[in-house]
């Protein structure tokens, strides 16, 4: 008997009024939630639990909130909500999940809402091009019959793209969708992980699969049919997002 594992969500906050609601809102999307208090305390839980959602204080006690996530996403990338004392600091965080407390519980949900559906998307479950098998719900991928596998990292940057399928993604958009806002203009680091994605899908088709729009960003097409290089001269038949 196959059992699905109940989706965590880390409220690391001093504020017991936003924790409360936060976990309130959590537990109504279906998630476990845990607590922290400090930055040092959300760090020990975070390497226990691996959340799947973070919604953290920018001024939180001990090591600041920003530092904590910057840590967080060194591990791997996931999903979060900032929560600011003023509304300067949440302008200043440059970010459309920044909320400035106090917090309401109808705001909340719907950044939930939104962080969670980056990763669900709306991409087909199951993905079948060029002999490579995703399946995107059990995050299993085959190449031929043989089993691919993905680190933590190059699953979350894959479903993001096919969450977007055929359309073309800014560089910066999807370095802050999967890693955060800190990331936006590290383009070499993205072109690392497209590489080593591309190697794991194997074969010409993943540069076709993963194409490459120059100066802009990348399309995911597991479509595609024509393209030799993989590379894309210009974005005028795409349709553009910036999210």
């Amino acid at each position: 008997m196959t059992t699905t594992r109940t989706p965590i969500a880390l409220v690391a906050d001093a504020d017991a009024d936003s924790v409360d609601i936060a976990r309130r809102e959590l537990r109504r999307h279906g998630m476990r939630v845990v607590t922290a208090a400090t930055g040092e305390h959300a760090l020990r839980v975070a390497e226990m639990q691996r959340p799947d959602l973070v919604i953290i204080a920018v001024e939180l006690p001990g090591i600041p909130g920003l530092e904590v996530l910057r840590r967080l996403r060194a591990r791997g990338p996931v999903p979060a909500i900032l929560l600011a004392e003023s509304r300067g600091a949440a302008r200043a965080l440059r970010s459309g999940d920044a909320i400035q407390k106090p917090i309401t519980a109808e705001l909340l949900a719907q950044r939930i809402h939104d962080a969670l559906g980056r990763d669900a998307g709306a991409p087909s479950a199951r993905i079948v091009s060029g002999g490579v098998d995703i399946d995107l719900e059990q995050r299993v991928i085959t190449r031929d019959g043989d089993p691919i596998a993905l680190t933590r990292t190059e699953w979350s940057l894959l479903i993001y793209l096919a969450a977007n399928q055929q359309r073309l993604l800014n560089s910066g958009d999807i370095l802050s969708q999967v890693w955060g806002p800190e990331y936006r203009e590290d383009l070499q680091f993205l072109r690392v992980w497209i590489s080593r994605l591309r190697a794991k899908l194997g074969g010409p088709g993943s540069r076709l699969m993963i194409r490459t729009v120059r100066g802009v960003g990348y399309i995911f097409d597991p479509d595609a049919s024509d393209a030799v290089s993989g590379e894309t001269q210009s974005p005028r038949r795409a349709t553009r997002t910036n999210r």
